[in-house]
């Protein structure tokens, strides 16, 4: 698959003589996706990342990324050569079952409160976003309370709606959780992949440990087949 993306840029100065001009220019991302498009490798001109609706366990996450950057390394010319940052971001589509309250599956620091007024407040959509320092990068951490869409904003791209990979609205109380974790490098790293597959192993670590601390017994329950409605 390949897309083309059209940026544009303003620049404007301010002053007696102020001026004012714009940029644009194209960007080309593609995409290379397995059968079922459950999986795919996506490479732009400042890019190489592994996209998936089916992720299993980290392991087996790091491990097709492995494979998938060798491959591309060994292509002539495609200049592969200096990695400026290292990232990893999980979003869930938190969906409780039928009759089971949203606040059975995350905990209230998660979500956006639901207040106590005079008058009742009734909700339509929340979101709580919250920034950390971690031994290995920054990590973002938000949740989305009833979305207009079951992906964030930035992720529901051209190549993510072409797979597929955005669910229809859950009727009721719903939440995504997205937990994007990453390091930059100035000066920038020239590429090593069991380095940046290290650092992916490294990132997930906290990722990972803020995940289990969101959601609550029971959601975890749920989410291992082990409860049903």
């Amino acid at each position: 698959d390949e897309i083309t993306m059209n940026f544009v840029r303003a620049n404007i100065t301010v002053g007696p003589d102020a001026q004012s001009q714009i940029d644009s220019r194209e960007l080309k991302m593609f995409q290379f996706a397995s059968p079922d498009r459950t999986w795919a490798l996506i490479l732009s001109e400042s890019l190489f990342g592994l996209h998936t609706s089916k992720y299993t366990d980290h392991d087996n996450f790091v491990q097709r990324f492995r494979d998938g950057l060798q491959i591309f390394l060994k292509i002539p010319d495609l200049s592969l050569e200096w990695i400026e940052a290292i990232g990893f971001r999980y979003v869930d589509l938190v969906k409780p079952l039928a009759g089971e309250p949203l606040r059975d599956y995350l905990h209230e620091w998660v979500l956006p409160p639901l207040p106590d007024v005079a008058g009742k407040l009734d909700l339509i959509q929340g979101m709580y976003i919250a920034m950390y320092k971690t031994p290995y990068g920054d990590l973002r951490f938000q949740s989305l309370r009833n979305p207009q869409m079951t992906l964030p904003p930035d992720l529901n791209t051209p190549l993510v709606q072409k797979n597929g990979w955005a669910s229809d609205i859950p009727e009721g109380d719903f939440a995504l959780m997205d937990i994007d974790h990453g390091c930059h490098f100035s000066p920038l790293k020239k590429v090593d992949v069991d380095m940046v597959c290290n650092k992916l192993l490294e990132l997930r670590s906290s990722s990972r440990e803020l995940f289990d601390q969101a959601g609550k017994e029971h959601a975890i329950n749920v989410w291992k087949g082990e409860a049903s409605s």
